[in-house]
């Protein structure tokens, strides 16, 4: 993530994602989380979910990777500086779900969870075959 703090929010948990580490967010709410935001991407998957507008900024980018809109977009283009983007083609999805395999593979895969990382040598070298076949199966299987 280059470096920025990243907040996860799921329906009963906050992680931030910081230099590499993932931490449970113990005190914060989703809108303190949003609040400290300059990016707020939102992914919910039913009709009944809106965010906030009073909990954006001025100047934040708002992207909606959802299939519903999970935001009122006539409200926060009237906040000053806000960029909406009101949806993603098929292929950013596509590449969401290869970073996500990736972080789980990365950080969270049984087989990897106690082995050591070997810094001389590139993770790609590294990886054994998925066990997913390929990239395109799981997006077929979510999609």
């Amino acid at each position: 993530n280059d470096g920025a703090d990243v907040y996860s929010i799921d329906i009963d948990s906050i992680y931030l994602f910081r230099g590499g580490r993932l931490h449970k967010c113990e005190g914060e709410t989703p809108e303190s989380c949003v609040r400290k935001s300059n990016i707020v991407i939102t992914g919910v998957p039913t009709k009944s979910y809106r965010l906030p507008s009073a909990w954006i900024q001025k100047g934040t980018t708002v992207v909606n990777v959802a299939s519903f809109k999970n935001v009122d977009e006539d409200e926060i283009l009237q906040i000053e500086g806000v960029q909406y983007v009101p949806m993603v083609g098929k292929v950013t999805v596509a590449m969401l779900e290869r970073n996500l395999m990736r972080l789980f593979y990365n950080f969270h895969h049984p087989d990897r969870r106690f082995e050591e990382r070997k810094k001389t040598v590139t993770l790609d070298a590294q990886r054994p075959a998925p066990w997913y076949g390929n990239a395109l199966q799981v997006y077929t299987a979510v999609a």
